[in-house]
């Protein structure tokens, strides 16, 4: 089984936060809204730091800028990790990869603030909006995306 490490964005731009609708066909999580995020791309340094429980390395930063960057095509800032205020330890999961097979995931959630660009869908995505939190409760959520927002506090949105 492959082993992958995902930085996600949580973008906030003032009361709003942008989340990806995947294309109907695309795993992990297809036709439902994703936080933005993607792979680490070096696995044994991302491991090192997760083993030393170091969220907040400028490694990930440095990894979640250039990810919502390919991804969005957008800047963030003040990036802070949502453990250990929010959760003791970063989230995990075992799902399908983009190639069909069984994966395991670890999860490195981030609270960010947008700081620029035209937000463009890479081809992974149909779409890329801005919702209120309170929007949330309507829309087909990931199941790791619902379980960081009840986390978070927003439970009151189910």
């Amino acid at each position: 089984m492959k082993n992958y490490i995902v930085v996600c964005g949580i973008v906030r731009k003032g009361s709003e936060f942008l989340l990806g609708k995947k294309k109907k066909y695309k795993p992990p999580y297809p036709d439902v809204w994703h936080s933005l995020g993607g792979y680490v791309r070096d696995v044994d340094r991302g491991y090192t730091l997760v083993k030393a429980k170091d969220f907040d390395d400028e490694y990930f930063h440095e990894e979640l800028r250039r990810e919502l960057k390919a991804q969005a095509n957008i800047e963030v800032e003040n990036i802070a990790s949502i453990v250990p205020e929010y959760r003791r330890r970063p989230r995990e999961a075992v799902t399908m990869d983009e190639n069909g097979e069984d994966a395991h995931y670890i999860f490195l959630e981030y609270m960010c603030d947008y700081a620029g660009g035209k937000v463009v869908p890479d081809e992974n995505f149909e779409k890329w909006e801005w919702h209120h939190k309170d929007e949330l409760k309507d829309l087909k959520l990931t199941p790791p995306s619902r379980e960081m927002y009840v986390e978070l506090g927003w439970d009151w949105l189910w």
